[in-house]
Parts: C-alpha cells; structure tokens; sequence
C-alpha cells in the first residue's frame, strides 16, 4: 500500500506547494493527494517540480454541485478533468451529494444517479475514475447505500474512496465494510478521533474553518479506529491501493510525518501468512 500526503492538511498554513514536495519526499511519502483549490492555483514551474519527483498524485480531492443544471454540471466537470490531466492523476474524489441516503426520494435518487453516470461518461474516455466519498448525510453514508448506489450506476469509472473512520461512524464494521466493497474501493482515507462522541469535529462547516474545534483529532493509533486489525484482516487486499493521511489539527508536519512512520511499521508486522 502506497501512503499519500493530503495538501488539505495545510489549507490553514502558509506553505509552499514546493515546500510541501520536499517534505512528501524527504519523509518518503509516495504521493500526494491534492486538495482541488490548491490544484487550481499550482504554476506550471510547481507542476513541473512535481513530475519530475518521484512523488505520484493519488488523488484530485474536490467537489461537484449535483443540484446544478446538467449542462453546468457536465461543463464543470469537463473542467475538473482538465485539471486532473494537468496534475497527472487518474482519480476524481467528490461526495455524492449533500443529503443523508434515507432521506432521497425516488426522484432525488433517481437523478443523482443519472447525473452521476453523465459525469462518469465525461471522464471515462479520458482514463479518469469517479471516486465518491464514503460519508455522512451523502447518498454513500451506509455500506448498502453504497453499493445500491454503485450498483445503480453500473459504470466502470465510478468507484470509492474508502474513509475508513466513516464507515465506522455509520456503525459499520471496517474490515467487514471494506470487503463486501471491495471491487468498488479505489483509495483510502485514514484519520481517527479519541471517542465516538467527537464524529462531529469532521463535519464541514467545522472542519474546514480556521476557527473550527480540533478537539478529538488525535494520532492515527490513538484514537477509535482499530488501524492494527484493520491493516492485518484486510492485509494482501491493499497492495494495489494508495491510501492518504487525512490529517486536519495542528502541527501537520510533525503529524504526518509520525502516522507515516507508525503505519510503516504496523504494515511490516503484519504476518506474511496472513497475506
């Protein structure tokens, strides 16, 4: 499994995109996934630098209006597209919608799922994947939403970014959640909070604010997420993955840059057996 760093962690820090390249490699990150308002204002010098690292771009992390009129819809992601083509990666995370499943009626799912497949067929002939985002109060808020989703798409580029810490939100066993999606899941996102009662602390209209609380952001195998179990029972299913270090609390670099070492580390004990 290849480890990415995620440029949202220093959307509240003033840092260079090149000063962020040099870190990613100095603590031997593979790749970056790269927030969509940071890859909308790279210079082509900073793209250059990044190509010419060993450094891959996991994913391009941004969003999609699906309230918004079809031709506005397939015209902005005609754009994101062309930005994903630029930072040279493959992937297009965005959340389906801004609704809980339970609450869509037939004609809300009905036409999320049809703009979905349009945007599937604009970024399919470009050897782009759609990767929505397992999350609260989204159409893939549960494991069944999900694949009823997946299933109702049928599309080959549309696939999932697996947040480990939300499926667990959703009372979902990980491990068991992982592999019932498994022919979906494309990426990982991995983060953690100290108790069940602290979820709220990633909801966006806190998390995304430079005033939000950080209170329950702890380190990736301090918190609720079992990593340990997880990275051994699904050990030998994740070797074709990239899976980023959602980090969004303080001192980043210092965060990251242990996570990435523990999860090294945990990776290497697990028994080749079990593989």
């Amino acid at each position: 499994m290849k480890l990415a760093l995620c440029t949202i962690s220093y959307r509240h820090h003033l840092r260079s995109f090149n000063d962020l390249i040099d870190f990613a490699s100095e603590e031997r990150f593979d790749a970056i996934d790269i927030w969509g308002v940071h890859a909308e204002h790279l210079r082509m010098e900073e793209v250059d630098r990044l190509n010419s690292s060993h450094l891959n771009v996991s994913m391009l992390s941004h969003y999609l209006n699906l309230n918004a009129s079809m031709s506005e819809l397939l015209a902005e992601t005609k754009r994101l597209s062309r930005l994903a083509t630029r930072i040279g990666t493959e992937r297009i995370r965005i959340f389906a919608g801004n609704e809980a499943s339970h609450t869509l009626s037939d004609a809300k799912w009905d036409q999320l799922v049809y703009r979905l497949k349009g945007i599937c067929r604009v970024l399919d002939p470009a050897g782009q994947r759609l990767l929505l985002e397992f999350h609260p109060n989204t159409a893939t808020d549960t494991v069944a939403a999900t694949i009823r989703l997946l299933q109702a798409i049928n599309h080959p580029a549309c696939r999932i970014n697996f947040d480990v810490l939300h499926v667990i939100e959703s009372k979902a066993d990980p491990v068991e959640a992982y592999f019932r999606l498994a022919a979906y899941v494309d990426h990982l996102h991995l983060k953690t909070v100290a108790n069940a009662e602290q979820f709220s602390v990633f909801e966006p209209a806190n998390v995304y604010a430079a005033s939000g609380s950080r209170e329950g952001m702890v380190p990736l195998f301090e918190g609720i997420v079992d990593y340990h179990r997880f990275f051994e029972d699904v050990s030998g299913h994740l070797d074709h993955l990239t899976a980023s270090l959602e980090w969004f609390g303080p001192d980043p670099d210092e965060r990251l840059r242990s996570d990435r070492s523990l999860i090294t580390q945990a990776l290497e004990r697990v028994p080749v057996l079990s593989k």
